[in-house]
């Protein structure tokens, strides 16, 4: 995804420099397909704290804007996970960086998904009831019917419960779980319980939408809302409890748990009525915080629900929002061309440079140079 960003940007014209911590250093590395697009890169190698030690955030920081000092705007790739995303990019800004991302508020929201779900409520948005892990447990099973506020939700069909990480991308350490026993069981062993959210699973199919460029300011642009894709996943792994080792069952039988596989990739865009993904996303959106100008490219995660009058299924519930570079970047560049990259920058929507309409299927792993 980085990769791919950072050519297509040079496709644009642009001179890019990129700051690579140890990890992507490694795998860039060991890929000799992708030796073309780092030739036309400037690329700094960056020393990350050792991994049993938490980031050093603001060594980070200022490591990235030394390298970020001679460049019109940077771009944060870095996972929500434990507020990194928002304290990095504050921390450049600080530094005097140029940073083509939301503000502080609304990035902290939306990397935090009890947050996120608090304010569409207020707003009346379609998402799925959420809880606390803390709370979940002193609820009733009748609460996912009394707690829904749309009228989308009130045809929604469940099947257990789904334990998530509050902060962080929605596939980390996410958890189904076939009845609210085995969900229990499982909260029993977690020692913070206010890090999780439970959900009940609702049945739909899995999909994103993508929005970029620059939005608000005393202009009130809006961004480009494109999309959506299907998700896809891998395989999960569960525990055998007789050896305490990872096996390729997709669901423990001993506690009803179901580990689900890490998101691999996507295909798309389905067919659906831009003007109603337009209204869709920018509820969304117009719910989280702050007024005033934000940039950069946004990823929200939502379910299409089966039937309904809807085009390409039934209605739209609303997950999270992932407010950095997503990797169904990988998929539109192939639809929209490597000028896509442009429109992160506040560039125009290109046109979509094939003749034809066709579908497009990618893998987070799916960049050649």
């Amino acid at each position: 995804m980085l990769l791919a960003l950072a050519s297509d940007l040079a496709a644009c014209g642009h001179r890019v420099t990129v700051a690579l911590e140890p990890s992507i250093q490694a795998a860039w590395k060991s890929c000799g397909l992708k030796s073309a697009a780092l030739d036309r890169l400037e690329v700094h190698r960056v020393q990350a704290a050792s991994s049993d030690c938490d980031p050093d955030i603001e060594a980070i920081a200022t490591h990235w804007a030394r390298i970020a000092s001679t460049c019109d705007t940077s771009i944060v790739i870095a996972p929500e996970l434990d507020g990194l995303l928002p304290e990095l990019v504050e921390s450049l800004r600080r530094k005097g960086c140029s940073v083509t991302a939301p503000e502080a508020g609304f990035l902290k929201v939306a990397s935090d998904k009890w947050e996120t779900y608090h304010r569409w409520i207020s707003q009346e948005q379609p998402t799925v009831p959420t809880w606390l892990a803390s709370d979940w447990i002193e609820s009733s099973d009748r609460r996912i019917a009394g707690s829904t506020q749309s009228d989308a939700m009130k045809n929604a069909k469940t099947d257990g419960w789904v334990l998530k990480r509050r902060r962080g991308a929605g596939g980390t350490d996410m958890q189904r779980f076939a009845n609210r026993a085995s969900l229990i069981g499982k909260l029993g062993k977690l020692h913070d319980l206010s890090a999780w959210i439970v959900q009940p699973w609702i049945l739909g199919q899995s999909v994103s939408l993508a929005l970029a460029g620059a939005w608000g300011g005393p202009q009130g642009t809006l961004p480009k809302a494109f999309g959506p894709t299907v998700q896809l996943f891998g395989t999960g792994c569960s525990i055998d409890k007789s050896t305490d080792k990872a096996t390729d069952k997709a669901t423990d039988n001993a506690t009803g748990c179901e580990l689900l596989g890490s998101y691999v990739g996507g295909y798309g865009p389905l067919e659906v009525d831009p003007q109603e993904l337009e209204r869709f996303a920018m509820g969304l959106l117009g719910a989280l915080p702050p007024p005033g100008a934000k940039s950069g490219w946004i990823g929200v995660d939502f379910l299409i629900l089966p039937g309904g009058p809807w085009i390409a299924g039934g209605p739209w519930i609303a997950l999270e929002i992932n407010a950095r570079l997503t990797s169904s970047y990988l998929g539109y560049r192939k639809y929209y061309g490597p000028k896509l990259a442009d429109t992160i920058l506040g560039g125009p929507m290109p046109d979509r440079p094939f003749p034809n309409p066709g579908a497009f299927r990618f893998s987070v792993n799916d960049f050649h140079g």
